[in-house]
C-alpha cells in the first residue's frame, strides 16, 4: 500500500476552470478524482484529495503528507479534441510514463494527444508537476468545448478514469490490481528472483533502445542500444530505479546491463 494524491483541478476557492457543453471543469475534475480515488483504494492505496484547497495548498498538502505519487485531473479547452498528459521535463522516465498515461486515457474514441513536458511557469496550474516532491502528472481528460469529446465522456467516464488510474499506478511501480477480499491473511509478495525469469528473454519493441551499465537513467551510464526485435537472452530481475523500473539482464557473453522494464518499449518472451 502507498499513500498517493489524486486531485481535481480547479477545485480551490476562486479557481476558474474551463466550461462548455453544459459542463464546468471544476465539477468534471472533482467527479473524475472521486472515480480515480475509488479505483486506487480498491487497489489497496491510501489516497488524499484536498478538495477545496487552491493549487498552492494542494502542492503543500502533497509534500507535507509525503505521498509517493501525484495525479491531477483537468479538462482542456480551446477548440481541440482528445486527451493528453503533462509532465515535468528533467525527471528520469517521466516522459515514457506520461506517454503510457495519455494512451490509457485515449480510449472509447478519444484522440491521443500524447505527453507534453513543462519546465516553465507559463501556465500556473502546471506547478503541480514541478513543485511536488513526488512525481506528478497533470492529465487533461478531454476538451470540454468539444461536443464529441463530451459525448464520449458522459458515456464512458468510469472506464476512462479507471484506465488512466491503473496506468498511472503501474508507471509509478504501484499495485494497480484490486486488493484481495479474502478473509485469510495474505502472504507478502516475495521479491523477484532469477527463477522468476529463468525461461524468459527480453526483446526490444523499438529501434535504438538504450541500455545502461548500472541501474541508472543518466546519459553518462549508457552502455549501448538495441534494435527493434533484438535484446538480451537472460533476464535476471526487475528493480526500481528512481521512479520507474528496469530489468537486470545479461548478454550472450554473460555481461550484465540494465534496461527499461516499460512494456511500451520491451517485452518478455519464452526462450
Amino acid at each position: 500500500m502507498a499513500k498517493i494524491a489524486i486531485f481535481g483541478g480547479h477545485n480551490g476557492t476562486n479557481e476558474a476552470g474551463a466550461f462548455g457543453n453544459g459542463l464546468t471543469e471544476k465539477a468534471v475534475a472533482k467527479e473524475a478524482a472521486q472515480i480515480a480515488t475509488s479505483c486506487a483504494k480498491a487497489c489497496g492505496h491510501e489516497v488524499i484529495n484536498g478538495f477545496g484547497k487552491p493549487l498552492s495548498e494542494r502542492i503543500k498538502y502533497a509534500n507535507n503528507e509525503n505521498v509517493k505519487a501525484v495525479l491531477e485531473l483537468h479538462t482542456n479547452a480551446g477548440g481541440g479534441q482528445g486527451a493528453e498528459t503533462l509532465f515535468c521535463e528533467g525527471i528520469a522516465s517521466a516522459k515514457q510514463d506520461a506517454v503510457a498515461v495519455a494512451k490509457a486515457g485515449s480510449i472509447k474514441g478519444l484522440k491521443n494527444r500524447g505527453a507534453k513536458g513543462d519546465t516553465t511557469t507559463r501556465h500556473g496550474r502546471l506547478g503541480i508537476v514541478r513543485d511536488t516532491k513526488a512525481p506528478a502528472f497533470l492529465h487533461e481528460l478531454f476538451f470540454i468545448d468539444s461536443a464529441s469529446d463530451v459525448k464520449i465522456w458522459k458515456s464512458h467516464k468510469k472506464a476512462i478514469v479507471e484506465s488512466i488510474t491503473k496506468a498511472w499506478l503501474q508507471s509509478q511501480g504501484l499495485n494497480a490490481g484490486p486488493k484481495s477480499s479474502s478473509s485469510k491473511p495474505s502472504t507478502p509478495a516475495k521479491p523477484a528472483t532469477s527463477n522468476s525469469y529463468k525461461n524468459k528473454k527480453l526483446i526490444s519493441k523499438t529501434a535504438g533502445l538504450r541500455f545502461y551499465k548500472k541501474p541508472s537513467w543518466s546519459d553518462k551510464d549508457v552502455a549501448g542500444s538495441v534494435g527493434k526485435g533484438s535484446g538480451f537472452p537472460t533476464v535476471v530481475e526487475k528493480l526500481k530505479v528512481g521512479t520507474a523500473h528496469q530489468y537486470k539482464v545479461k548478454n550472450s557473453k554473460g555481461s550484465t546491463y540494465y534496461i527499461t522494464a516499460s512494456d511500451k518499449y520491451v517485452e518478455l518472451k519464452n526462450k
